[in-house]
């Protein structure tokens, strides 16, 4: 049977390759990879092929039907954010079981960087911004060292130049590009060296922080947040309704009428690697909002000026929704959550019993589960000359529901 080896090539140079890898592309019939690859790696009379894209690498091995011994060619380690996560699936629809496939790994780009920075690597957290999105704030907020696959000129100058506004100044910053090459080349410094640093698309990046913050709780106390005269959801009430809210690391969340988003913050904190969206139509509370995300550091948080429903149209589809205010129009809103998704979590507030009574009413028409109602009643302690008393807050109602379809798959 014809043969398909899958090889990660390190950083792209002879010199890099495992002997395995080096004796399996010597034998090989057919070399397939990037050209940057086959230009450094293959022989000249080797028969090779420019292909990159899973696809079009399964094709041109069916056009080769004569190649026994099969070699693709893969940058880094074919488990390192590696195109080989798709090559697998590519291989199998186009070419069935004709051929056996062979996996070598290679060295991976972290594995190198780390080593030219004399440093450990087991204790990085490992990310990639090519071709995709990554809350890096907040991994460096959580992290000592973060790794991350840059690709563009413009990468590491845009990191810095976050790092900067969200004032992370003491983040030490290492540089790579073109790692294992001749024209490699290693910098280091702080945010501010690299604000404007025009990199090798070839890049990556490593950034160490000396104080991440490693809080997971929530339960962020009042006076943290910047708030003048804007509404806030209290802390206590906000602890109970993210709790209720059941989040992940992934999850995208609308926070409706974010006031000085108390809320957004919050669930920004938890939800580290997915997106919430605060939305706010008063201009006041807008401007609070983009000074608690710097404060706190959420870059995960993208505010979203206007009313609801209409501001909430063109964002992506939510997994929760936590709706502080809605303005009057809150069957619109509970609405159109579920055209976005049938499957949403909502948890509501209300501290009025007209507005219970109307959210109970909306949610029996719609297609939500049977919703959970908790009566918040929140006493804080006030002093009074030597002693102190506790002054009631008003009581707040917390309701949570999620879509029937939701439902149906945990009966």
């Amino acid at each position: 049977m014809s043969e398909i080896a899958v090889i990660g090539i390190g950083m792209g140079t002879r010199e890099g390759l495992t002997a395995e890898a080096a004796s399996y592309i010597r034998g090989a019939d057919l070399l397939i990879g990037a050209r940057r690859m086959l230009a450094d790696i293959a022989d000249p009379e080797k028969d090779t092929c420019e292909e990159y894209l899973p696809a079009k690498i399964a094709q041109a091995i069916a056009a080769h039907p004569d190649a026994v011994r099969i070699a693709v060619l893969m940058s880094g380690d074919v488990g390192f954010f590696s195109g080989a996560k798709k090559l697998y699936g590519a291989l199998e629809t186009c070419l069935g079981s004709k051929y056996s496939i062979r996996v070598m790994p290679g060295i991976s780009s972290v594995v190198y960087f780390c080593s030219q920075l004399h440093m450990a690597w087991e204790d990085v957290k490992l990310t990639s911004m090519h071709g995709t999105s990554c809350n890096i704030i907040g991994e460096i907020c959580r992290h000592h060292s973060v790794f991350s696959i840059l690709g563009t000129e413009d990468g590491a100058a845009e990191i810095c130049r976050k790092l900067i506004s969200y004032d992370l100044n003491q983040v030490t910053v290492h540089i790579g590009e073109n790692l294992g090459y001749p024209d490699e080349k290693i910098t280091s410094g702080k945010p501010m060296d690299f604000s404007d640093y025009q990199a090798s698309p070839l890049s990556v990046i490593l950034l160490e922080n000396p104080d991440p913050d490693l809080v997971v709780t929530s339960g962020v106390p009042d006076a943290a947040f910047l708030r003048d005269k804007v509404p806030m959801t209290k802390e206590e009430v906000r602890a109970v309704s993210i709790c209720k809210l059941r989040l992940t690391e992934r999850s995208v969340v609308y926070d409706i009428g974010a006031g000085s988003g108390s809320c957004s913050v919050e669930a920004a904190l938890r939800a580290v690697q997915g997106r919430v969206y605060a939305i706010e139509k008063n201009p006041a509370a807008v401007r609070l909002l983009y000074s608690n995300k710097l404060k706190f550091r959420v870059d995960n948080m993208e505010i979203i000026e206007g009313s609801a429903p209409e501001a909430l149209q063109d964002l992506p589809v939510p997994t929760h929704a936590f709706l502080g205010g809605t303005g009057g129009n809150m069957e619109e809103i509970l609405r159109l959550l579920l055209q976005k998704n049938p499957n949403i979590r909502v948890v509501l507030n209300a501290i009025t019993l007209e507005t219970v009574s109307q959210a109970l009413e909306i949610l029996k028409k719609l297609p939500f589960a049977e919703p959970d109602i908790a009566c918040i009643s929140v006493a804080k302690s006030k002093k009074a000359g030597p002693y102190h008393m506790m002054m009631g807050q008003n009581p707040v109602y917390v309701i949570t529901t999620e879509g029937i379809a939701a439902q149906s798959k945990l009966s």
